[in-house]
């Protein structure tokens, strides 16, 4: 087997820019037409408008008319600094501390703010903690619970930073669960695509703005920890050595079109999955380690921009999942993975659906595909590519030793890589191959396209069948 099987030599479709940008009306506009057709149009991101916060700053002054002192407890209150705030409200227009406008830049050091009572829409004066309209916000030494429907513990939008220290955030929704009757109202609970229940947030960032978490703790009892919506342009969101909990169901973290995640040497325990990408977006794990529910990764696209591309960087760190690694429907997908601990709970580590939502992006052309590069890596599990009629999945592998099937699979490994099949599988090689670098056990064959027909048993007495590109 000293031959080298010559790989083909395949246009691969390139990444092209991505023009989806849909603004926060084109979103309320497009899931009406789906979910709430010939009904009056639901905004689920507006705030009640009889929201008060206990401490509102409003451009840089603390606004004692806009702020609600009935559910301020204690603590000192300026135009730019509070310590020590105490915040209990049972009202779901009542919040804990809000700071609007550019003039606002705001240091809370210590804080306790309990709130209950259904909520309605996105951060606002009723949230635990919010930013809005190009405030500033550092969150040190707090402890923030929420409980009620659409009760955000913190959020940041329109054009805001959010920052948060050594700090518990916790929101916990509504009961939930069998015989508990689930609320009604438009996106008042996560959409059934997302294969999670639930029905409040804990964390959101949206339209151009920025949050940051550093040694903190974020947990929900449902639906999302970190979630971002509508990023009209721009959303960055961060955690450093941060624990990331979802309790009974939910994800972790969220990346919307626009939308740019970024975790460093962070503990992640989700009932569900860690990361769900939905359209042009990514999201990096630096030193992460991380036990999921269901998949690490989920990936779909219902935007309608068949270019879009869901990213995922995972660098060192130690993932474990109970189904799949990752599930990607529809989606193209560039997965890069170097020097990761990875177990997948179904022995699964990468598998693609043909996406049976309704608002699923269809494709009417070449696209970029799945890409899954890995790196320095020692990984047991298959890749399942059942996506194959829309878009190709190219698996790179540099330097690593992979065991599982493959099904579907334009595969390129360098000369320091191996591949043990072991099922079934059919690949299409797109570089030169040392037979060598392959094995598989007694009954297993492998199928693969390349430049030249050839058969190989391998040394542990698998099949290689070897078809010659037409």
């Amino acid at each position: 087997m000293n031959k080298n099987i010559k790989g083909l030599s395949l246009n691969k479709p390139s990444r092209k820019e991505s023009t989806n940008m849909l603004m926060m009306t084109d979103i309320i506009e497009g899931v009406n037409a789906v979910l709430n057709p010939g009904k009056p149009k639901i905004n689920w991101f507006a705030p009640d408008p009889k929201a008060v916060a206990a401490v509102h700053i409003k451009n840089g002054k603390y606004d004692r008319a806009s702020s609600n002192s009935k559910v301020l407890y204690g603590g000192e209150v300026s135009d730019d600094e509070l310590k020590d705030i105490k915040v209990v409200a049972y009202e779901g227009t009542e919040g804990g501390i809000y700071a609007e406008g550019a003039g606002s830049n705001v240091t809370v050091d210590g804080a306790c703010i309990s709130t209950a009572g259904d909520g309605s829409g996105i951060g606002g004066p009723s949230s635990g903690v919010a930013v809005k309209f190009g405030a500033n916000l550092t969150l040190k030494n707090a402890v923030i619970d929420t409980t009620g429907r659409t009760r955000y513990s913190t959020a940041a939008e329109e054009h805001s930073v959010l920052r948060v220290y050594d700090s518990v955030i916790w929101s916990h929704g509504l009961p939930y669960g069998d015989n508990i009757p689930a609320p009604t109202a438009l996106m008042s609970t996560p959409p059934p695509p997302l294969e999670i229940e639930g029905n409040t947030r804990t964390h959101c960032t949206m339209s151009n703005s920025q949050s940051y978490f550093y040694n903190s703790k974020i947990i929900c009892d449902g639906w999302a920890a970190l979630s971002t919506e509508s990023s009209e342009g721009f959303v960055y969101l961060e955690a450093n050595d941060c624990d990331i909990i979802c309790t009974k169901s939910g994800y972790g973290a969220y990346a919307d079109p626009g939308c740019h995640d970024y975790f460093n040497g962070c503990f992640i325990d989700t009932s569900c999955m860690m990361a769900i990408c939905a359209g042009n977006s990514d999201m990096t794990f630096n030193d992460c380690t991380a036990k999921c529910g269901t998949y690490f990764g989920l990936m779909h696209c219902v935007n309608g921009w068949q270019e879009e591309v869901g990213e995922i960087n995972i660098t060192g760190g130690k993932i474990e999942t109970g189904k799949e690694g990752f599930l990607i429907k529809s989606h193209n997908a560039l997965i890069n993975m170097d020097s990761v601990e990875f177990k997948s709970g179904n022995d699964v580590l990468v598998k693609t659906i043909v996406n049976d939502d309704p608002c699923a992006t269809k494709v009417t052309e070449d696209v970029f595909g799945v890409n899954v590069n890995m790196k320095a890596m020692d990984v047991d599990g298959d890749l399942i590519h059942d996506d194959y009629k829309a878009r190709r999945m190219w698996v790179k592998l540099e330097d690593t030793t992979i065991k599982g099937k493959m099904k579907n699979v334009t595969l390129n490994m360098d000369q320091g890589s191996k591949w043990i099949a072991t099922g079934n599988s059919n690949v299409t090689f797109v570089n030169d191959v040392n037979p060598a670098q392959i094995d598989a056990p007694k009954g297993v064959t492998i199928k693969a396209e390349a430049a030249e027909a050839a058969e190989y048993t391998l040394s542990s007495g698998g099949k290689l069948v070897v078809k010659a590109a037409k």
